[in-house]
């Protein structure tokens, strides 16, 4: 039975745009050995074809110009494999008509590090690892492509390469070295070379060299850039315009190794090229590119670079040069020169200074980009990261880098019609005397219409209002002094698009978002022309155009458009806070008051008309529990729910009392603080009313969902109700988490990440919007888009009010990611519906896998991403579907309650974590196994739990919900550290498990577990080591288990790069020294086997063992066992294994392997591979 390929996903390795023959343009994407291809302007998935067999992708060249029929197109490389592709080729694969093109990849002598597609024939150029470029070019009637070496200056160990065509017989090469040197030199198809420059000046390997367009220098010259990266984290730019005095010797620009300068050859001072250098990211920097566009006048412009890093960052960066140019005398040479040096022409100085940076990956690395320009303005920007996300987003980039005319692919130019650019957000700026100084109209009369800040500087001066002021008027003529002290206060939405601003003198301002920003004043009426002086509470209700405002004397205004200010309500106190509440029982809207040193809460029926002012109907009041602050409230199955600001929750039922029928509070040992959002979930039928659910955020970076559940009658409701917290999960920013909401089916919420306002989609798992605002500690308002995923953002910062308008979420994903760290454990619960992976970067994810008929559709679904842990995972194990265990590092034990919740997905809650953490707290919890624990009492649902640390101790605990963990037995093994536990049986009281260790032994153990009258002498009792067998040379890096109805199979794999297979039969377990059959495959594979997993056949009388390591290999061994001994008493049990499968998978560093089934009946087994990747393989028989 063969091994057939099923899904992966992995890091995205290589990436580019091409523009198909309907104009469209597609991205490209190396995932694995696999190319993707989508559609770049509705993100699907077009089709997937296998490149390489054994080879992952590495990169992508797209041929920009020309048209040519026989020409390449696409050039895709890795490793040392080439493809090229022509029109014909690329058509067929987007129209599904291939599969794999592995055939016709042309193998070379060394790797690939960057291919460059020529203009102007059918030949293409790649450099490799020893800086060797070479002519590649198709011929007709054969499948590999034709090889020439054209050059090499020198035998340098490359990093990175980078080549650009010049004309039709030369090509300029930037070579970066692993000793940080960086080799400019030209390379002609006629096979001569000749070396530029070498500049030294990184204090690491390069990483990534990128070679510009042709630029325009001030005296009407025609040169290029180079931009480098390095280990050294810092970015370079260099000007590699040809020099006057030409170097015709290429031997004498060349050091082999070596960082820094060799002051004993005649290298020329190369410091003075460098004209900028720029220190940006946390961690290496990977590659650099140059932005493009049309040609224009560069002598005050500035050039648009990007950078990408291994802290899987994009950052934008501006490159602006100085007025004026370096003097590069020897005195003033950045790097002092000998005599003998020659010194190079003069450059400019310029500076690289940050624009933007984008944090759309998570974990670590950028591994590829891709670039493409719509129009002139913006341009397209894709990348590729570890975690295997794609995200497309729209860089602004202004002024570009000019281009030299070169010929354009006519398709390119139509597809600027095709793709939709997102449109960038807007912001815009006043200080409140910049908003009365317009001529101020009621809401009611005309408006007055203001220019955006850019255009109309009056608007949103940078100069202080005191300052202004003082220099357009004498002091004393000037002074109003009321308009100088007022400021803005409080702001709220009416409506999407009409935001309502409040000043501490009372003041109403109505602002109208539309392309541009109109202003309007609404007034009080006479009699309350000061009740919202110096104190304002407001509350916006945009579904159906309401906005409310209190202030201290109790009065409550109603604010509509096109009505006057009214007041509408009266309570008694100042007014603290209001909420709105929505009842889905009655279809309408209420307005829950507070008042300041008042245990009373009051709620009002919201009436509105479209020809009448809103009114509130007095509905009822809430008595509120001792030292109860409210910031939050809702409506659940009818119940008034409130949220407190120590974490607890009330729960009323209005219709029957004013007191509260139950009342939630937070555990002791969890962090609690203000709860800010009340919302109930959507709720898709009728069916499950009698069971609600409600989520909360919280002021702690988390967000809970809650199920109520109420007792009661159609006469007597909710005379009681239950409430359990059924999820509760950290969300990636905080921890100011102040508002949720539900748009189109998905999950959003904002909050406050250190300065930053931030809008996050939790369905899909990404930033929505980013603003600096300055923190949390400021009045604001947002009123998210009902036509769209975007907002409005409204804040006050140094005395003036920002609005921010965002129509389109800040990048568009192509492709769901995952991990951005290498995962090291993995675990499918028994229906295989649900996928635990745990990773280095300390998070767990639960996945379900989408078999779908089409290949296309198939995907792995992220339920829920679990962030508790501070180390890397250990390993993760189901206990049916209501548990999963995981742990870690630092004694780090979590026990997981899952459960499915309606409509929504499902719940994870951290039940219980390891109570016995050491003093120092510092061991790995290397290995554990759960069992059912049989009961000798009506107590149900306690379970065995055996850990292994270490340290090579063993402790066994009784855990069950209503206790907690029991400890009952300890063991300790040798100095060697345990690195896998699996229990074998409960008999007699005592439970029978196996261990294996960094010594290559296989333990058995007894331990008693059940024998009450030792437990209560001795507390807790002995674990005791029955045999143990030495079945590998070194480390058992992977183990599984599978009972059969007279023997048990323990299948280990190891450091020693052998397959193990250890039968020990059942009735040994009762001797005092059982010993196993064990038999070996010694080389079972090239390497450490790391992944191991036992699949049960059709056939009783045999199994397979499916395992994967180091190498990158997947095998498939079928064992079949003949231990019918009785037959020949003097015959040894016989174990006859055979290779059925091996295939490469591209997840390198292979951390786990599990078994799933998936489909109707569990029709289909699959083997799931995790390391730095997932890749699922079909094992079952239809796959063969």
């Amino acid at each position: 039975m063969a091994l057939r390929h099923d899904h992966i996903l992995n890091p995205v390795t290589a990436l580019g745009f091409y523009v198909a023959e309907s104009g469209s343009p597609v991205v490209l994407a190396g995932e694995g050995p696999f190319l993707k291809v989508f559609d770049a302007e509705t993100n699907k998935l077009l089709s997937v074809c296998e490149i390489f067999d054994g080879q992952t992708i590495h990169g992508i060249a797209i041929r920009e110009a020309g048209d040519l029929e026989n020409s390449p197109r696409v050039a895709i490389w890795g490793g040392s494999s080439l493809l090229l592709l022509q029109k014909n080729d690329l058509e067929s694969l987007l129209c599904h008509h291939v599969s794999s093109i592995a055939s016709s990849v042309t193998a070379v002598s060394d790797w690939i590090l960057d291919v460059a597609i020529s203009p102007y024939d059918d030949t293409c150029v790649l450099i490799t690892a020893h800086n060797t470029v070479l002519q590649a070019r198709h011929v007709k009637d054969r499948k590999e492509a034709k090889l020439e070496t054209l050059s090499s200056p020198s035998r340098s160990i490359l990093y990175s390469g980078d080549l650009v065509w010049e004309s039709h017989t030369q090509i300029l090469v930037a070579a970066g070295t692993v000793f940080g040197e960086i080799i400019v030199w030209n390379c002609s198809t006629t096979g001569k070379s000749q070396v530029m420059y070498t500049f030294s000046g990184h204090e690491g390997s390069i990483f990534g060299v990128n070679i510009s367009s042709p630029v325009v220098h001030p005296n009407g010259t025609i040169g290029r850039l180079l931009a480098s990266c390095s280990d050294d984290r810092t970015i370079r730019v260099w000007d590699i315009a040809k020099s006057l005095d030409p170097v015709t010797d290429s031997t004498s620009l060349i050091r082999e190794t070596g960082f820094g300068e060799d002051h004993g050859s005649d290298t020329p001072v190369v410091a003075s090229r460098c004209i900028a250098t720029v220190m940006g990211h946390a961690s290496r920097i990977w590659s650099v590119k140059f932005l493009t566009g049309e040609p224009q006048n560069p002598i005050h412009s500035s050039i648009s670079v990007l950078s990408f890093g291994e802290d899987s960052t994009a950052q934008h960066w501006s490159l602006d040069f100085g007025n004026s140019d370096i003097d590069t005398t020897e005195s003033n040479s950045t790097l002092a020169a000998p005599n003998r040096m020659k010194i190079l022409a003069p450059g400019r100085s310029a500076k690289l200074s940050q624009l933007n940076m984008f944090t759309f990956h998570s974990g670590k690395h950028i591994w590829s980009t891709a670039i493409f320009r719509p129009t002139n303005a913006c341009c397209l920007l894709v990348t590729g990261g570890a975690d295997g996300k794609i995200s497309m987003y729209t860089l602004g980039t202004g002024e570009a880098l000019p281009l030299t005319s070169v010929q354009v692919n006519s398709k390119e130019t139509s597809a600027v019609s095709t793709i939709q650019t997102h449109q960038p957000p807007r912001s815009f700026t006043w200080a409140l005397e910049d908003i009365f100084s317009l001529d101020l109209r009621t809401a009611s009369t005309q408006d007055v219409v203001p220019e955006e800040p850019d255009s109309q500087p009056g608007l949103a001066k940078d100069i202080p209002p005191e300052t202004a002021a003082t220099n357009s008027q004498p002091p004393k003529s000037k002074k109003s002094k009321k308009l100088v002290k007022d400021g803005f206060n409080r702001y709220a939405f009416a409506s999407d698009n009409q935001v309502i601003a409040t000043t501490n003198f009372g003041r109403v301002l109505i602002g109208d978002i539309d392309t541009k920003i109109v202003w309007s004043q609404a007034l009080l009426p006479e009699t309350s022309r000061y009740d919202l002086n110096n104190y304002t509470v407001i509350e916006g209700l945009p579904e159906i155009g309401i906005a409310f405002l209190a202030g201290a004397n109790g009065t409550i205004f109603a604010y509509q458009n096109g009505q006057p200010l009214q007041a509408v309500g009266k309570v008694e106190g100042k007014v603290a806070d209001m909420f709105k509440l929505f009842n889905s029982q009655t279809s309408s809207y209420e307005l829950l008051v507070t008042t300041l040193s008042s245990p009373v809460a009051t709620a009002f029926q919201v009436e509105c008309s479209s020809i009448a002012a809103p009114q509130l109907l007095p509905l009822t009041s809430c008595n509120l529990p001792h030292k109860f602050v409210v910031t939050s409230a809702g409506r659940v199955n009818g119940l008034l729910v409130m949220g407190a600001r120590s974490g607890m929750l009330v729960f009323y039922q209005t219709a029957k009392s004013a007191d509260p029928i139950n009342i939630w509070t937070p555990s002791k040992d969890s962090v609690s603080d203000a709860i800010a959002t009340i919302l109930p979930l959507p709720v898709a039928s009728l069916a499950t009313l009698d069971v609600g659910h409600f989520l909360t955020t919280e002021r702690t970076g988390c967000y809970s969902i809650f199920s109520c559940t109420s007792t009661g009658s159609a006469i007597e409701p909710a005379i009681d109700v239950t409430v359990l917290r059924v999820h509760h999960s950290k969300l990636p920013f905080g921890p100011m988490i102040e508002s949720a909401w539900f748009h189109d089916g998905e999950l959003f919420f904002y909050g406050f990440k250190s300065k930053s306002f931030v809008v996050w989609n939790e369905t899909k798992h990404y930033e929505v919007s980013n603003v600096d605002c300055g923190g949390a500690h400021r009045s604001y308002a947002y009123s998210p888009s009902r036509s769209s995923s975007g907002g409005h953002f409204v804040y006050t910062k140094a005395s003036k009010l920002y609005l921010h308008s965002q129509r389109n979420p800040s990048h568009a994903i192509l492709k769901q990611g995952g991990h951005g760290r290498e995962i090291k454990a993995s675990a499918v619960s028994p229906g295989g519906d649900l996928i635990a992976t745990g990773a280095e970067d300390t998070t767990i994810r639960i996945w379900h896998y989408n078999d779908a008929v089409l290949a296309l559709d198939s995907h792995f679904d992220c339920l829920s991403i679990i962030e508790k842990h501070t180390t890397g995972i250990q390993h993760l194990q189901w206990h049916g579907s209501k548990y999963l265990f995981s742990s870690g590092g630092n004694e780090e034990f979590f026990v997981w309650a899952i459960q499915s919740i309606p409509d929504f997905g499902i719940g994870v809650v951290c039940e219980a974590s390891y109570p016995d953490r050491s003093a120092d707290g510092d061991l790995r919890i290397m290995s554990f196994d759960v069992t059912d624990l049989p009961s000798e009492s009506e107590e149900e649902g306690r379970l065995l739990v055996s850990l292994a640390f270490s340290d090579s101790t063993i402790r066994t605990y009784a855990y069950s919900e209503a206790i907690g963990f029991e400890l009952l037995a300890v063991g300790r093994y040798t100095s060697s550290c345990l690195t896998q536990l699996r229990h074998i049986q409960i008999l007699d009281g005592h439970i029978y498990f196996l261990t294996a260790a960094t010594d290559g032994n296989i333990t058995l153990w007894k331990g008693n577990v059940l024998n009450s009258e030792s437990l209560e002498t001795q507390g807790c009792t002995k674990h005791n080591i029955l045999s143990t067998s030495k079945i590998h040379q070194s480390t058992i890096k992977t183990l599984d288990t599978m009972a059969a109805r007279s023997h048990f199979v323990v299948a280990t794999g190891g450091d020693d790069n052998a397959l193990a297979v250890s039968i020990y039969p059942l009735d040994c377990l009762q001797d005092s020294q059982p010993r196993p059959r064990v038999f070996i495959l010694r080389s079972a594979h090239s390497t450490a086997v790391t992944g191991l997993s036992i699949a049960l056949d059709t056939e009783e009388s045999t199994f397979s063992i499916i395992t994967s390591g180091n190498d990158q290999r997947v095998k498939r061994w079928q064992v079949r066992p003949n231990l019918r001994t009785h037959l020949a008493p003097n015959r040894l049990p016989q174990l006859d294994i055979s290779l059925s499968g091996n295939v490469f998978t591209s997840v390198a560093d292979v951390g786990d392997l599990s078994i799933m089934s998936v489909g109707k009946g569990a029709s289909s087994t699959k083997a799931l591979v995790v390391g730095n990747g997932m890749d699922l393989w079909d094992i079952s028989k239809l796959a063969a």
